[in-house]
């Protein structure tokens, strides 16, 4: 270890035991602790991890039994008695988690062992369904953090680095920060962030002259914004800043996008899954061989997929073991994924799973020559229509869309109006679009479901493909 790593990981340990448990306590205080915990957890074999999993899985399933109406109800129904839930195969017999569940039984979910007012409100991710709500125990809040920052470390990235947040998530950030958020953000987060809702030639080369400036030892974004920033940095032919890792999620990493931004950051690679109702799952090791689920977070379930075209593909049942405050078990997160093949090397005693195939969207790009990442429409557009369940946005030409959507409870015409009035913000005025209804927005045989599609990108893709063929 040199001394400049040596002084940079003094520094993180402070960072960690000083700083961020004085700026954000709720989900800091004790953050050194956790962290060695999940590095014992680590280090344990696989079978020692499985069976503390285990415990784990029954005593939140025996918990929900006995503190929430929705549980106790379920299980009775199907005759499931949770002493005598003593293997996989059993547990398997407790109905599986929808989100239709959670819209229609939200206060019948909620553990009576908290008071309504002590647990925290968030909500589920947005890929076609609507954002619904959750709560969360306090407890389980730094945890999640934890194995995230856990994860973090895996990528050589530790609390106090600078990062570089190329995102489209709003609710992680303030579009408009006052001077003292920023001056907050940057100097004690140590962090900037980069929204990704419209990726012109102008904006890309402010973020290049950001880069350049605050010089990140990580960058942490949305694959394809990622990607597109790093086309760009590749066409320009000017010079950027090169950290040292660059942290995938939200959506599924393609190979392609992959080799792009290696190429242009000159930097390893990392991709993650999670989800907003879960956190951090799983994640990607310096192996690359695939990504390795945490036991001591979730419990996953693999369910085959029927009539699929992608052979061996799975879809995702999760059990969020550190949320007692709502339990979620055996959770629809309607992710599918591939099956990894082997071992990893890394030597953590932590499972593998495959490729996530599922949440996907592709870009939009409108007459004027700018590109909005379909991605940074996740949870800005489609929550500002309570009456609409399910979206999907798809553009025919340059000029026109088409808006496939399923009513929900109280659907009204003021959400489509409303909806109009967002998609006109991130698409602009010169684009045109209609509505369709449907009765439901239908998994693609591939496994993915789709929030946004690009009929553009698909014949840019496809003669792309004939002109290799043609080579």
């Amino acid at each position: 270890m040199s001394a400049s790593e040596y002084s940079a990981r003094f520094f993180n340990q402070a960072y960690m035991s000083l700083v961020a448990p004085t700026l954000i306590p709720t989900t800091h205080r004790g953050l050194r602790g956790r962290m060695r915990e999940l590095d014992r957890r680590e280090g344990m074999s696989p079978d020692q991890n499985r069976d503390l999993q285990w415990q784990s899985v029954k005593r939140l399933v025996q918990h929900a039994y006995d503190t929430t109406p929705f549980y106790k109800r379920r299980f009775d129904e199907a005759g499931v008695q949770p002493s005598r839930i003593t293997s996989p195969v059993d547990f398997a017999s407790i109905p599986a988690l929808t989100r239709d569940d959670i819209r229609m039984h939200l206060e019948d979910m909620w553990s009576r062992r908290y008071k309504r007012e002590e647990l925290l409100s968030a909500a589920t991710g947005g890929t076609t369904d609507t954002p619904i709500r959750l709560l969360r125990s306090p407890e389980c809040v730094p945890e999640k953090v934890g194995v995230q920052l856990k994860f973090d470390t895996w990528a050589g990235m530790w609390p106090g680095d600078k990062v570089f947040y190329l995102w489209g998530a709003r609710q992680d950030y303030s579009e408009n920060p006052s001077w003292r958020w920023r001056l907050y953000d940057r100097y004690l987060m140590r962090r900037i962030w980069a929204p990704t809702s419209l990726l012109s030639e102008k904006v890309l080369e402010q973020y290049r002259q950001t880069l350049n400036h605050f010089r990140p030892r990580a960058i942490y974004a949305y694959p394809s914004p990622l990607a597109l920033f790093c086309e760009y940095l590749l066409s320009c032919g000017r010079p950027c800043h090169r950290p040292r890792s660059a942290i995938c999620t939200a959506e599924p990493l393609l190979p392609a996008q992959r080799r792009t931004i290696e190429t242009a950051l000159g930097c390893a690679v990392f991709e993650r899954y999670g989800a907003r109702d879960f956190g951090m799952i799983a994640a990607e090791c310096e192996r690359h061989r695939g990504m390795h689920l945490n036991p001591l977070a979730a419990y996953v379930e693999f369910q085959r997929v029927d009539k699929s075209e992608t052979e061996g593909l799975c879809e995702l049942l999760v059990t969020d073991l550190l949320n007692y405050g709502m339990p979620l078990i055996r959770y629809k997160v309607n992710d599918c994924t591939l099956l990894p093949a082997g071992n990893c090397r890394c030597g953590r005693g932590y499972p593998l799973i495959g490729q996530i195939i599922g949440r996907t969207t592709d870009n939009f790009r409108l007459p004027s020559g700018d590109v909005v990442p379909g991605v940074s429409l996740t949870n800005r557009v489609i929550q500002v229509c309570p009456g609409i369940r399910k979206l999907q946005v798809i553009q025919e030409t340059l000029e026109s869309f088409r808006i496939r959507f399923v009513a929900g409870d109280g659907f009204s015409q003021d959400d489509l109006k409303n909806l109009g009035k967002k998609l006109q913000v991130f698409l602009g005025q010169s684009v045109k679009w209609n509505f369709e209804q449907t009765e439901e927005i239908e998994r693609e045989s591939s496994g993915k479901t789709r929030l946004c599609i690009s009929r553009l990108s698909e014949a840019l893709g496809e003669n792309a493909r004939e002109k290799q063929r043609r080579n």
